[in-house]
């Protein structure tokens, strides 16, 4: 299973840049169920979005199964425990749900929180199917997807929450999470705790302190302060994480500049400040990036690793910001750029210093720049 965590931060200049985080998180959890079956294993669920309201998000749904199957469901109820009944997740909607996922057809609102998706699934097999169009629950708080593999299209369409009726093979349910706060966690069987703080957190185990993370970047020039050209200006946030996910968990980078994937002009289509790729940032060239550090053990309780995702070109000792056109890969493809992960494993109170810097030349336009950019955080469980 995995957590995915979206957290959001909005950079701006008008010869000033300010970042401003939001993070949220998606979990997923192990839940024990009341119907006697084989469990699905490694079964995870990415969202696009993890903000409340959010509308129109994709939910990737993955599970190896245990048995062969012909159909699956996946109901989305406030409790996890298969074969009782299901309320639907206020504001929660998949009755317009699509998916062009390879090998599965016939994806189908059975009711407006139960999906029906059909394709021939082998023993072992590694289920992957993108589900479009499905709009998020209109309150905070943990959601629960129960997923069901039957033998065949038409036993699946007879599924209700409190029973399964017949044919149904394998289950097993993942926890999500929609949260609109910075530091998020949940006291479930499995964790995730994933936050951002402007203020320093290296001694503040579990997310405790954190303050709102709000960088304003430039040279401070009496009481203005702005970029100056020729100056690399920078300003740190830290993130902490602790999961207790199998598979550890990877953090992405996602930025909303579709195009450019550095900071826009307002009023301008151009990409006036580039994102630093993997080749940095010199006092020459007007480009956006952040340099990551060593990640630090905080309270005595602390293990595991947080480090950048080997090749992502992601470092502690030059500014990077991956982007490629069309936007199929990069930090602005749909679940961004492969930022920070735990090195497959769990991981415990581990904070890493992050360090944006921006820097113009006298050729770089006037303006208000900007860009929204988001951090995912999934686990596997």
């Amino acid at each position: 299973m995995k957590n995915v965590g979206v957290n959001s931060f909005k950079l701006l200049k008008n010869r000033t840049v300010v970042i401003v985080a939001a993070f949220a998180m998606l979990l997923s959890i192990v839940v024990p169920t009341l119907a006697q079956a084989a469990q699905v294993t490694e079964r995870s669920i990415a969202l696009s979005s993890s903000s409340v309201f959010a509308k129109n998000v994709t939910y990737t749904v993955k599970f190896t199964a245990a048995g062969a199957a012909g159909a699956f469901i996946v109901d989305f109820c406030t409790s996890p425990l298969i074969g009782t009944p299901c309320v639907a997740p206020t504001g929660f909607t998949a009755s317009a749900v699509e998916s062009t996922s390879a090998g599965f057809t016939g994806e189908n609102a059975l009711d407006a929180n139960t999906v029906r998706v059909t394709g021939a699934i082998a023993a072992t097999d590694l289920v992957s199917v993108d589900l479009t169009k499905i709009d998020n629950p209109t309150a905070v708080g943990a959601i629960y997807a129960r997923i069901v593999t039957y033998n065949n299209e038409g036993n699946a369409d007879l599924y209700e929450s409190e029973d399964l009726k017949t044919g149904d093979v394998d289950q097993g349910s993942v926890a999500i999470a929609i949260r609109d706060t910075i530091g998020v966690q949940a006291a479930v069987l499995e964790s995730m705790t994933f936050c951002v703080s402007k203020a320093d957190i290296t001694n503040e185990p579990g997310c405790a302190n954190t303050t709102a993370p709000v960088l304003q970047l430039g040279q401070t020039v009496g009481s203005v302060t702005a970029l100056v050209p020729g100056t690399i200006s920078t300003g740190n946030l830290y993130t902490q994480i602790s999961t207790n996910a199998a598979g550890g968990a990877v953090i992405s980078l996602k930025s909303s500049t579709t195009g450019c994937g550095g900071l826009i002009r307002a009023g301008a289509p151009n990409c006036d400040i580039l994102p630093a790729l993997k080749t940095g940032i010199s006092n020459s060239e007007a480009k956006f990036g952040v340099m990551t550090s060593d990640a630090v053990s905080t309270g005595g309780a602390a293990n595991g690793v947080l480090q950048p995702v080997a090749a992502s070109g992601y470092n502690n000792s030059t500014y990077a910001l991956n982007y490629a056109s069309p936007n199929t890969t990069g930090v602005t493809s749909t679940y961004g750029d492969p930022f920070l992960d735990t090195d497959g494993k769990p991981v415990n109170n581990k904070t890493m210093q992050l360090t944006f810097g921006v820097n113009v030349t006298n050729a770089t336009p006037a303006g208000l720049y900007s860009a929204d950019l988001g951090m995912i955080a999934t686990g596997k469980f």
